[in-house]
């Protein structure tokens, strides 16, 4: 399997599994009006004026423009971005259903803002949103959560309530600075994240940010996939290792009790939600002005 459709394992496996996305029961594919419905009306509903950090991040940058689908670059995020259209792949003999997806465009931005060794997609998809749902159901079930999340964006944010990305064989162990961002021409939801097939440390190498978003039409479903770093958290897998100033002693994994996991996540996760936007490498806020900055043309 190549390095998009499995992520590799985090640390030492324990007995305590989370559930895969890709184990979903499948639902009724959405319709593109509904979403389309959905997305303009929280436009409109949650407008709001850009940070003054946000616009500097746009102002400043490197433009990108393959077929249909343009963004910038933000200063100092990456030096440049390599573009490609992925065929149409309608079955699962490339390694598993997680890489069943309609011909797409991808983006790989080059000589990212973090060193090598950490989270290593770096990958900005734009998927038919309705073509994506109709062949595979992990598609079909993040569209769907990421419909209701933009129809109520108070919701309680869980696994089960967020969309997550639909070609990952594993599911997220947690979800932090969770937001709403617009884009051009639509909108979705942002978030510090990572993801696994067993509890484990949460670490740099496998930390990253990721936005799921859709057109205002329904028409586009948008992957973005960027590495992110907080200073709390260690580099490497070894959850003995000393931890950086602040960080968050991950349990014994010989614990029976699942408690003790759950509550290492929910302290990983507050913690990623007090610590500044800025604080982060690269910064959240030049994340989410790469994403505010892209545009999908009908």
């Amino acid at each position: 399997m190549g390095s998009k459709q499995l992520l590799k394992s985090l640390g030492m496996l324990a007995s305590l599994l989370v559930i895969l996305a890709c184990g979903l029961a499948s639902t009724p594919a959405p319709q593109v009006g509904s979403l389309g419905t959905v997305v303009s009306a929280t436009l409109q509903a949650l407008t709001a004026a850009v940070p003054a950090s946000t616009q500097a991040a746009q102002s400043i940058g490197i433009p990108v423009s393959f077929q249909n689908v343009s963004f910038v670059i933000p200063g100092g995020l990456a030096l440049s971005a390599s573009s490609k259209v992925i065929p149409n792949n309608p079955t699962d003999q490339t390694g598993g259903p997680w890489a069943v997806a309609p011909q797409h465009l991808e983006f790989t931005l080059n000589g990212y803002n973090l060193p090598p060794g950490y989270f290593q997609q770096i990958l900005i998809d734009i998927y038919p949103a309705q073509e994506y749902a109709k062949v595979y159901d992990g598609a079909n079930i993040s569209l769907q959560h990421l419909q209701a999340f933009l129809a109520s964006p108070a919701m309680p944010i869980s696994s089960d309530t967020l969309p997550q990305v639909p070609y990952f064989n594993a599911a997220a162990m947690f979800n932090a600075q969770v937001k709403v961002v617009h884009f051009k021409n639509g909108t979705g939801v942002g978030m510090v994240t990572q993801y696994g097939q067993a509890v484990g440390p949460i670490v740099n190498s496998g930390t990253f940010y990721n936005f799921e978003g859709l057109t205002s039409d329904g028409k586009y479903f948008l992957v973005v996939v960027l590495p992110v770093e907080a200073p709390f958290l260690l580099n490497g897998n070894d959850p003995s290792a000393p931890l950086p100033a602040g960080g968050i002693p991950f349990p014994d994994y010989n614990s029976k009790d699942a408690k003790v996991f759950d509550n290492y996540y929910k302290a990983i996760t507050d913690k990623m939600n007090a610590t500044d936007a800025n604080s982060f490498q690269p910064s959240l806020n030049s994340l989410d002005a790469l994403v505010q900055s892209i545009n999908i043309s009908q």
